[in-house]
């Protein structure tokens, strides 16, 4: 997945050598751009020993690094080695680009090899750093690529930018490092601790943001930190400046929409993924590689923002765009994860938040092949993908093909523990125990409260499930502490709101149901004008 686009803006400041300073003073004043006059990434700082004609290279892939822009990235990175072939920190730069951690993929593989071109081993590879700060910036990045397990890996990079932060505690790309090095990783920890590393992640990119505004790293950094309903409001003002901090890196433009989603700012998420899914389809056309390096992670946020919009015919029609943009893939030969799953993912957040699951054109869907390649990121679509087979196939009434795919649901985290209460939960509908249907529900909604929740749901959300089938009960009390909980994991949600409405109304809360509607009518405001449920939330 591509994160890159370059826009026809205004002129940003361009490189220049500030006549009689030697470099590594120079580069502390420098913004990333460098050769590319036309692009904004924001600014970095980053006195180093290059020479001179590899900064310009150097600062733009680090700007580049920080906005997740992996590829052109490694590619400036390249260009500054080929500038100063013994600039240790460029390789070690490029490595970095390898450690897509947030994203489940990691390749330590391509990181070595990028890291033997500067020496064979890491001892040959220390002693190449022209100073102290750099060396330590070259022991952090080797950590992270020794031959260990990816925690262990982690944490030593992490302990490595511990050391240089307190070296050099002015220095804002250090912290930067730090901030985010902290997230990687995070299923190895136990709860206590990943918390605590949120914590320290914000603090130290909230401190970049207030000493540094246009520092792409301090604003991206501090977004993801912040993605729970926990600690949204903490990331606002990162998600209102980021964009305009690197509109030319598309991953600045999709991600603000991360803590728009845990606000419920529906039209925030649309207008941020609309123009991030345009950068997309101009960066692979850029580019000349194939449609299966587009944004799909993107556009399928994008559908998500419809859906909470009322726009059922727009996010429709983006189940026919992933089609057409991937007419012809020999999928035997592709192991673009995003694009792989692309079509199934769209297609159950379609059925599922509109509750037309004509979609699948009354036949029991099929699982996905997975991809040759296995990552963690893999591992996620898969299960995800298998589950919205399962549950649409159950949906379906083939409870026994429902069943049969659940079985193989087998791990101990709470998506796991979800999945299966909720297959086991249509099962007992199928066969008419409402009271075991009820049961299972309410299994899957205590696993769910469990998951930390962010961006568009894979899982049908368990208590808006749990208090859809209350509702039809007549427990309307029950049903609308089950939309309650389901708003406070999943702020502003357009289906859990209409169910609140529900069940406050059933309940006799008159008043508080004519709040909740109004709330969806915000939502709503540009909504299909035959949306079911349009005239019911306009009483």
């Amino acid at each position: 997945m591509n994160y890159r686009f370059a826009l026809a803006l205004a002129s940003a400041l361009a490189f220049q050598w500030p006549i009689g300073l030697p470099a590594q003073e120079a580069a502390a004043h420098d913004h990333a751009p460098g050769a590319h006059l036309n692009e904004r990434l924001g600014k970095v700082t980053f006195p180093n020993s290059g020479a001179r004609p590899a900064q310009a290279s150097f600062l733009r892939g680090l700007a580049l690094l920080h906005s997740f822009e992996y590829e052109d990235a490694a590619d400036s990175f390249r260009e500054a080695q080929r500038a100063d072939a013994a600039f240790a920190v460029a390789y070690w730069g490029e490595a970095l680009t390898y450690a897509k951690l947030l994203w489940g993929l990691d390749d330590p593989t391509a990181a070595r090899a990028a890291l033997a071109r500067l020496g064979a081993t890491r001892e040959a590879r220390l002693k190449l750093a022209r100073t102290d700060r750099e060396r330590a910036y070259g022991a952090a990045v080797e950590a992270l690529y020794d031959n260990a397990d990816l925690q262990t890996r982690v944490r030593g990079y992490v302990a490595g930018l511990r050391a240089l932060n307190a070296r050099h505690p002015n220095d804002l790309e250090a912290r930067a490092l730090l901030s985010i090095a902290l997230q990687m990783g995070g299923a190895g920890y136990a709860a206590d601790e990943r918390k605590e590393r949120r914590k320290e992640a914000i603090a130290l990119a909230q401190s970049i943001f207030d000493a540094q505004p246009d520092h792409p790293g301090g604003a991206h950094y501090l977004i993801h930190a912040t993605d729970n309903p926990e600690f949204a409001a903490l990331g606002l003002a990162a998600a209102r400046a980021y964009a305009k901090i690197a509109p030319d890196a598309e991953h600045a433009l999709h991600m603000p929409s991360h803590i728009f989603v845990q606000i419920g700012a529906w039209d925030d998420v649309v207008a941020s993924n609309e123009r991030a899914w345009a950068a997309s389809r101009a960066w692979v056309k850029g580019r000349g590689v194939a449609n299966t390096q587009l944004s799909f992670h993107t556009l399928w946020w994008l559908q998500y923002g419809y859906l909470q919009q009322g726009r059922y015919r727009e996010a429709r029609a983006l189940m026919d765009t992933v089609r057409a943009v991937l007419a012809g893939i020999d999928w035997a030969k592709s192991d673009a994860i995003d694009a792989r799953y692309a079509l199934d993912a769209f297609r159950f957040t379609y059925a599922r938040e509109t509750g037309d699951w004509l979609v699948y054109g009354g036949r029991a869907p099929r699982i996905v092949p997975p991809p040759s390649t296995a990552s963690s990121r893999a591992e996620s679509f898969a299960f995800t993908d298998a589950y919205g087979v399962a549950f649409a196939t159950g949906v379906l009434r083939d409870t026994v093909t429902a069943n049969a795919i659940a079985q193989s649901f087998t791990g101990t985290g709470p998506l796991q523990a979800v999945a299966r209460a909720q297959i086991a939960a249509l099962r007992a509908q199928a066969r008419g125990d409402v009271e075991q249907y009820v049961a299972s529900l309410r299994e899957a909604a205590l696993a769910d409260a469990q998951v930390v929740h962010f961006g568009p749901p894979g899982l049908y959300p368990g208590h808006e499930l749990l208090g859809n089938a209350l509702l039809a009960i007549g427990r309307h009390q029950e049903a609308l502490e089950a939309f309650q909980k389901s708003l406070e994991l999943m702020p502003g949600r357009s289906a859990s709101l209409l169910g609140l409405a529900r069940a406050q109304r059933a309940a006799g809360q008159i008043e508080a149901s004519r709040k909740t509607y109004a709330k969806l009518r915000t939502n709503w405001h540009a909504a299909d004008p035959d949306l079911p449920a349009l005239q019911e939330a306009g009483t």
